[in-house]
């Protein structure tokens, strides 16, 4: 499990001394790094956490650019090198940490996990634009509410693949939970901020959250955190 140490380096900078096994991960709360945080729990692999403040400066900070030069999360430093995209994250951390919640190739199941994670930057594609809209374009005037109302219904759209399968069935992949779960798993539930969800989709991800490794994902009460409300409303045009 994450270490928890008193405050977070204001820079989110890189862990000294530490050696090159070691498994570091920067994250913003409630942000798609919480996939990777997730499974990190669910995997229950030692891990040191570095919580960011996507509000400040920190991630613009030259010392942040030295481990991710776009100034986004997540970032892993892992087996001597440091991973950016969440979905390759959650890949290689099933490939090499967690074969239980993979499927290899070759294996059953392989082409349908390998869909689900991708299929999960789908869905947050149509989150990321409709948080840049509610929460990054704070003055109104900025903001398309014809722009924001497309959004959503594509977000709507996309959830429809996920419903059809978790209707059936309690995860993704019908011999169960896998790592694909904590990267779609964590797009329903946080398309719920912006698009109300059917019984089956409220069924999965009620699931998901009540599942010890995503509860021990959840922001601490001091951590900074993404989202200031549980649901966005579209605004009139």
């Amino acid at each position: 499990m994450a270490d928890a140490p008193s405050a977070p380096p204001a820079s989110g900078g890189p862990v000294k001394g530490a050696d090159e096994d070691a498994i570091v991960l920067w994250h913003v709360p409630l942000s798609r790094s919480m996939r990777v945080l997730w499974l990190l729990n669910e995997l229950e692999l030692p891990f040191s956490l570095r919580v960011l403040d996507i509000t400040s400066k920190d991630m613009r900070a030259a010392e942040y650019a030295a481990i991710h030069p776009v100034g986004r999360a997540p970032a892993l430093q892992i087996d001597g090198s440091v991973i950016h995209e969440s979905g390759a994250i959650i890949e290689y951390l099933c490939e090499t940490r967690g074969q239980h919640l993979w499927r290899a190739p070759g294996a059953e199941g392989r082409l349908g996990w390998l869909d689900w994670l991708h299929f999960a930057e789908t869905i947050g594609q149509h989150i990321a634009n409709l948080t840049q809209s509610h929460l990054m374009l704070r003055d109104p005037s900025m903001r398309s509410p014809t722009v924001m109302k497309l959004e959503t219904a594509r977000l709507g759209r996309t959830l429809r693949l996920v419903e059809q399968t978790v209707g059936d069935q309690d995860w993704l992949m019908a011999a169960g939970f896998s790592g694909v779960d904590c990267a779609v798993g964590w797009s329903v539930w946080t398309a719920r901020r912006f698009v109300p969800l059917s019984a089956a989709l409220q069924g999965y991800v009620d699931r998901c959250a009540d599942r010890a490794a995503f509860q021990a994902s959840l922001p601490g009460a001091e951590d900074p955190v993404l989202y200031d409300r549980d649901f966005y409303e579209v605004p009139d045009a």
